[in-house]
């Protein structure tokens, strides 16, 4: 009886581990925004509830309808009922270009690092864990102390929840500290060919 009683608890408590891991989920984004777990095909946060289906991303994003869908070329639908036409392509990197809720939005991502834009702002991160860190301009203002996390597992998803996984991630994070609508300029992604060159440059040692 005592064994039965001490394998039943042993049971219970792994049944218990187990779901208390699965509850953890992972960030997605910067916090300071919404704070986004991805847990498999569910995406949760306090105003948030999204939920991958197939080739497709439905719920609310800040209590904003979402309403997604995706083949191997083109991701389009409506974020807070602006429409959203992303192109996509893959090779030694992905490519993901066009609009995400009315915001325009051109992304290259390679594994390592992350760069483009999305709506006024031109990214320049690199991976680093299960985040991408690095800089930001919007508007001519430039801030150095970005962090987005982005789960290294995503990509071993298809192409489409990829592309919208990676641009949720980035329209999820907090406002620029400027947000005049001045031009932005070519800083960081001169930034990125510098850095790109000098990783090149080691690899040839």
């Amino acid at each position: 009886m005592k064994r039965t009683l001490c394998s039943s608890l042993v049971l219970s408590l792994l049944a218990t581990g187990c779901a208390t891991t699965g509850v953890q989920g992972a960030a997605l984004g910067d916090a300071a925004e919404e704070s986004l777990l991805l847990r498999g095909d569910a995406i949760t946060g306090p105003t948030s509830t999204l939920s991958i289906s197939g080739n497709s991303l439905h719920g609310r994003y800040r209590r904003h309808p979402v309403a997604l869908q995706w083949d191997y070329q083109l991701l389009t639908g409506s974020v807070a009922q602006q429409g959203t036409r992303l192109e996509l392509a893959e090779g030694d990197d992905t490519r993901v270009w066009g609009t995400f809720g009315g915001q325009p939005v051109d992304l290259t991502e390679d594994g390592t690092w992350l760069h483009g834009r999305v709506g006024s702002c031109v990214y320049l991160l690199k991976r680093e864990a299960e985040a991408l860190s690095g800089m930001r301009e919007c508007g001519g203002a430039r801030e150095s102390d970005i962090v987005v996390a982005f789960p290294s597992a995503i990509h071993s998803r298809p192409l489409g929840e990829r592309a919208a996984l990676m641009t949720l991630a980035l329209v999820n994070v907090r406002a620029p500290a400027v947000t005049t609508p001045v031009a932005v300029s070519t800083g960081v992604l001169t930034d990125l060919r510098n850095a790109q060159g000098a990783s090149s440059c080691k690899k040839g040692y």
